[in-house]
């Protein structure tokens, strides 16, 4: 997975294209300190072209700070349909498979692409995907918590712990998008 943001200060405006569900498929557990009321990141994310099995697709992923603290890093779990995937990144690791075979990717940002400071947004453009090509066409692949949907969850870093929930998809800070083959 490439990771690379342009930063701009700034808040975004407008209504995410947001859902609520379980981030239970992690497992991962909150630090004792998470008690955020609300999500201290704002995310959202383009929705892709349809892509042909074999192809390449992009995403664009928006991130704000919304709250007055800055962050030390952020970390930033990823669910992808069956048939998806992503560049590798040395920041990101597979921690598994959802339960429709789709990976499970966490990535801890501790440098300068996961450090926000109050109100800053960051802009990840063209960010790839990939189509396997034995992946069936004309149809979203998978489904999740969401019917074939790329989704993403990023949560604020102190001194490498989340200071939010990281399972917690009921915040602004959690974003999903359809993954379409053309055939």
């Amino acid at each position: 997975m490439t990771l690379n943001m342009t930063g701009r200060p700034g808040r975004l405006v407008g209504t995410a294209v947001l859902a609520s569900a379980a981030w239970l498929v992690f497992g991962l557990f909150a630090s004792p300190a998470q008690a955020a009321a609300e999500p201290a990141l704002y995310a959202s994310i383009s929705e892709p072209a349809p892509v042909a099995p074999g192809g390449r697709g992009e995403v664009e992923y928006k991130v704000t700070n919304v709250s007055n603290r800055a962050t030390e890093g952020t970390l930033l779990n990823i669910s992808l349909p069956p048939h998806v995937s992503l560049e590798s990144d040395a920041r990101c690791r597979r921690v598994g498979f959802n339960d429709n075979g789709g990976e499970l990717i966490s990535c801890s940002l501790s440098d300068e692409l996961g450090k926000f400071a109050p109100g800053e947004t960051k802009v990840a453009r063209n960010t790839p995907f990939f189509i396997d090509a034995s992946a069936p066409k004309s149809t979203e692949l998978g489904h999740l918590t969401e019917l074939g949907h790329l989704e993403a969850l990023v949560v604020p870093l102190e001194n490498g712990y989340p200071t939010e929930s990281p399972n917690d998809l009921d915040g602004y800070n959690y974003v999903s998008t359809p993954i379409i083959t053309s055939g």
